[in-house]
């Protein structure tokens, strides 16, 4: 009996003691939680709450243009004249006048007539001779200096032919219209008469040319403006505002043939004796 009671003790003590010991340190650590502040999680509704941390990005390539530099498209702008820009040698053709030159470059006739009377100080705008060298001003008129010397756009240098002689220092209204020259007498595909308008604008509508040998040409309307020609050829093709067709099917000027220009009141203007 003595010994069973003996057993007994040996289990049921370290039981009861193993349960106090329990007891004690579950007590000592609710008192710890009771004692630390109570936080409560709320849900949240931001936008970043379900991202998650954002993954390490390399570094963006490096670039030679300046940190903060801003790149800005300009629309082209009109073309200016630059210290390049070379104004072009024009080739007096038979008929052409200074407006019809400065019209077909884009200048004005002041600006023509300036720029070449300060390359040649005798050129004389009322008369241009066929194959005359005339420098147009596309890249602007040059301020002389005070040593005389233009500067600004580059201005070629040119040989001027000698013009045909004219009559100066006509009175106003005068008309004084000449025959220049032959062309090519006795080829009906080339053969031509030149004439030119020094004095007034004149109407040269039933003025007309003649060979002395029966053959005459009647001119229509046609206007020639001062400084203005007309070449007139013999054989056939289409007016225009520098040139007039007889119409022929054969030539009629001749070397030793004089021709004649009478005026619409029969009238003789000029005359020209065909030497070559």
């Amino acid at each position: 009996m003595t010994k069973r009671r003996n057993i007994l003790v040996l289990i049921v003590v370290p039981a009861i003691a193993s349960v106090l010991v329990t007891l004690l340190i579950l007590s000592i650590w609710d008192k710890q939680r009771a004692s630390q502040p109570t936080t409560i999680v709320l849900p949240t509704h931001s936008g970043t709450a379900l991202i998650p941390p954002r993954a390490t990005q390399p570094p963006p390539p490096q670039s030679d243009e300046p940190v903060g530099s801003d790149e800005t498209t300009q629309e082209p702008g009109p073309i200016t004249p630059t210290s390049s820009c070379e104004n072009p040698v024009h080739l007096v053709a038979s008929g052409e006048t200074l407006g019809v030159i400065a019209e077909q470059y884009g200048v004005s006739i002041d600006d023509l007539v300036i720029m070449n009377q300060m390359l040649d100080p005798e050129f004389d705008p009322d008369f241009l001779a066929v194959r005359q060298e005339l420098t147009v001003p596309i890249c602007g008129v040059p301020t002389p200096t005070p040593t005389g010397e233009p500067t600004g756009a580059s201005v070629p240098t040119r040989n001027v032919p000698t013009p045909i002689p004219t009559t100066t220092d006509l009175p106003a209204g005068a008309i004084s219209v000449s025959i220049v020259r032959v062309l090519h007498p006795g080829d009906i595909t080339r053969e031509a008469v030149e004439i030119v308008n020094e004095g007034s604008p004149v109407d040269l509508d039933g003025w007309r040319l003649t060979n002395g040998e029966g053959d005459e040409f009647v001119f229509p309307s046609f206007r020639l403006f001062t400084g203005g020609g007309v070449t007139i050829f013999t054989g056939a093709g289409e007016d225009t505002a520098i040139v007039l067709y007889w119409g022929l099917n054969n030539a009629v000027w001749e070397v030793g043939y004089t021709v004649s220009l009478y005026d619409v009141d029969g009238k003789l203007r000029d005359e020209f004796e065909i030497t070559e």
